[in-house]
């Protein structure tokens, strides 16, 4: 690939600024255009030290309006990040719709910094490809556009400018030691860095490998580059504002999940309460095992309305510390939310290593309530399921935990429960016109629901039916389940 790129290409001042003068308004042109039309853009460029990768950007963002970019300049991982999976600081960066996040060194950067030392380096630039692809994919399914540039110079020239900046005052603090680390394993990264670009060109964020010798040239070829990939996005939305398919959508298998016991299943009051404080104790232990080792837990409670996701939430944290979990109430997004991809607000939350976080709710709502009433198109909830299955497949290989619960109940059931806490002074606050509402379209979120279970049910994140009926008998059911989960981990 680079040994074919010309890297002795130039163009002089005058026909630089010949060609670059009219396209600058059209850049701005374009951002507006696709502002009104709500479609994010995301621009990574990347390269090698010294290749002039501030330059370029200083060059793009020069008639565009600042109140609609954002600029990410991308260093080492703080604290918080490095408690996390790699590409969580860049999903919560991706921009809501209409704005451009303009990356300065990007995933891959970072991928290439973290994955390629210490054993196993090999499988991990695998793996690492494979989450930039499902990244980048499903941002492209959900209507952005992704351009990715390389900036290629020679190790000669890398070598030329290196000297360079160190023996000028104004330029000699920005060469460190690393750089010439860097510079001197030229020929080890030159593979790598092929590899990951063969790996993640694909037409929905294909790379533009940029020959990077003359200044003239570079920032012309990039500028170009953008434009015509926003005016083909333009063109191809049309007058309806209808994005592009890239492809049929990828609807995983269905696998069988019972949500009826053989057996109606109990659980006596006297019994229930001689196990609860014991199981309550393990699952603190659990807990503090986790934060030892640095493992990140997330527990997800789905199910029926008035199923009693709250009570059973409050019997599994009772005897937890309060400093290392986090319960988030999951309800209707808001207008930010809205504006990016669905899943973006779920990753915001995700624990930091040694942390649990409790979704009441969760991003199953795509193909649950969103489905049923019409919150999203058929084409969005159905590629969905495979988009959630990626998302859960790279948080545990990135060494996380799930355990997701579905609390099931009769239909019956439901109906006792919903008149008696409307009856109840202490508890009416729960009720409203949406859970009756969403009663009556029981058969509906009951085809949802099946579907929901069989196509994420998987080998590394199962689905655990909670029976509950018997409001004792779920509580121990989760709590019991949690304990052997846990175990599992340490195993």
């Amino acid at each position: 690939m680079f040994e074919k790129l010309d890297l002795s290409r130039t163009i002089d001042d005058k026909n630089f600024e010949k060609k670059m003068t009219p396209l600058y308004p059209r850049l701005g042109v374009l951002q507006r255009a696709l502002w009104d039309q709500r479609v994010p853009i995301i621009i990574a460029v990347e390269g090698w030290n010294a290749s002039g990768i501030t330059m370029v950007i200083n060059e793009l963002i020069r008639f565009l309006d600042p109140r609609g970019f954002s600029l990410h300049s991308i260093g080492s991982p703080n604290d918080e990040e490095r408690g996390r999976p790699l590409l969580w600081r860049f999903w919560i960066r991706t921009p809501a719709r209409g704005r451009m996040a303009i990356f300065a060194r990007s995933w891959y950067s970072r991928s290439l910094a973290e994955q390629t030392s210490g054993i196993d380096w090999k499988s991990r630039i695998r793996h690492s490809i494979e989450d930039i692809n499902q990244l980048e994919r499903q941002l492209a399914d959900d209507g952005a556009v992704i351009l990715k540039f390389f900036l290629h110079i020679s190790k000669e020239e890398q070598k030329r400018r290196l000297e360079e900046r160190e023996k000028d005052p104004l330029t000699s603090w920005m060469i460190t030691q690393g750089d010439w680390d860097f510079h001197h394993h030229y020929d080890g990264y030159l593979t790598i860095i092929e590899q990951y670009i063969r790996g993640t060109d694909r037409p929905y964020a294909p790379w533009t490998v940029v020959g990077a010798t003359d200044k003239n040239h570079t920032r012309l070829r990039v500028y170009t580059t953008v434009i015509k990939r926003l005016e083909k996005k333009l063109h191809q939305l049309g007058e309806r504002g209808k994005s592009v398919d890239y492809g049929d959508i990828r609807k995983p298998p269905r696998v069988r999940v019972e949500r009826f016991a053989a057996a109606p299943v109990t659980c006596p009051k006297p019994e229930y309460e001689k196990i609860l404080t014991t199981y309550q104790d393990r699952v603190r232990d659990i807990q503090y095992r986790l934060f030892k080792r640095r493992i990140p837990l997330i527990i997800v409670y789905e199910g029926w309305d008035a199923a009693g996701k709250g009570g059973n939430i409050m019997r599994l944290v009772r005897h937890m510390n309060p400093r290392g979990y986090d319960v988030v109430p999951v309800g209707r997004p808001d207008q930010t939310e809205l504006d990016h991809h669905y899943l973006w607000r779920f990753y915001k939350r995700f624990p930091l290593a040694g942390h649990i976080t409790i979704f009441d709710r969760s991003w199953y709502g795509r193909v649950l309530v969103e489905r049923v009433e019409g919150f999203c198109t058929k084409t969005e909830w159905k590629r969905a399921y495979h988009e959630i299955n990626e998302m859960e497949q790279s948080y545990i290989e990135s060494g996380g935990g799930l355990v997701k619960f579905w609390l099931e109940m009769s239909r019956d059931e439901q109906h006792r429960r919903f008149m008696a806490r409307q009856n109840d002074s202490l508890k009416e606050w729960k009720m409203t016109d949406e859970d009756w509402r969403n009663r009556e379209r029981w058969d509906q979120y009951e085809e949802a629901v099946d579907e929901m279970l069989a196509r994420t049910s998987t080998k590394t994140a199962p689905w655990t039916v909670i029976e509950s009926d018997d409001k004792y008998y779920a509580r121990l059911k989760a709590l019991r389940t949690v304990i052997e989960y846990g175990e599992m981990l340490f195993r």
